[in-house]
């Protein structure tokens, strides 16, 4: 136990270091911040699957084990990304709302690796639950999850994130203009699982706080949303990355309305 405490540690400081370099990259770029993503998913599962090292070497399961780490990690990357990412924005919130220094990426690569750990152990409970309800509950998580992770047929992938470079056009600074994923989510179209994604985002649109970063990371996904509603979830991934480059130079403004385009 003691290990895994060490391990999460270290991991914890890599993370922080790999956050602020990303804060300070002027213009953002792709490849250091997907790094820093992949480390922190990848790092947290192998967390989460530590808890059940004894357990697994005792009963011969560690391939069973590695393999519910796996698919633990592929059905709940986007998932959590996109939840992360509502973290960060929290956390730009209450930094901003107690005058402190912003940081945006050391929160979010510290909750992925958070989040991934609880996924990969809760994965190994299906295996060995503690009581049998346990296994009930993490399967209905996990079906919820690949709902927003498996959108389309395309979606169909092993690795849910192979985005190390980004070609697309960067948006401007925007505004929101309304939550799009409820009303859509009662329009016609979409599959039960869509609607899931829908219901989920526009749940979480109405949550995002009114801080610079936040606010821009919404209004671009909405923009994107409106010009594309039926797309997979791979290409909410890369939409997600633009929003994250078109917001980048908001970090550490106070105020949006007065925040330059190339700001702070």
């Amino acid at each position: 136990m003691k290990r895994i405490a060490l391990a999460a540690i270290l991991l914890a400081a890599a993370l922080v270091l790999a956050g602020n370099a990303i804060d300070s990259m002027r213009p953002l770029r792709q490849l250091p911040l997907w790094s820093g993503i992949q480390l922190a998913s990848i790092g947290g599962v192998s967390l989460g699957l530590a808890m059940f090292r004894q357990l697994s070497l005792r009963s011969g399961s560690l391939l069973a084990l590695v393999l519910a780490g796996i698919l633990a990690w592929r059905f709940a990357y986007f998932p959590i990304m996109v939840f992360s990412g509502h973290v960060a924005s929290i956390g730009e919130w209450l930094l901003l709302a107690f005058d402190l220094p912003v940081a945006i990426y050391p929160t979010f690569l510290l909750s992925i690796a958070g989040i991934h750990a609880a996924a990969a152990a809760a994965a190994g409970m299906l295996f060995w639950p503690p009581r049998p309800r346990i296994r009930l509950a993490v399967a209905a998580a996990f079906l919820v999850a690949a709902s927003v992770s498996f959108n389309q047929l395309e979606d169909l992938t092993w690795f849910p994130d192979p985005v190390t470079r980004l070609d697309t056009a960067i948006p401007p600074m925007q505004v929101e203009t309304g939550n799009p994923y409820l009303p859509a989510f009662t329009g016609p179209g979409y599959l039960p699982n869509q609607r899931v994604v829908l219901l989920a985002a526009g749940l979480t649109y109405e949550t995002i706080p009114p801080s610079p970063w936040a606010t821009t990371v919404k209004a671009v996904l909405e923009g994107l949303f409106h010009a594309d509603p039926f797309v997979s979830s791979a290409a909410r991934v890369r939409e997600h990355y633009t929003a994250y480059h078109a917001s980048h130079a908001q970090i550490g403004c106070r105020d949006l309305a007065e925040c330059p385009p190339g700001a702070p």
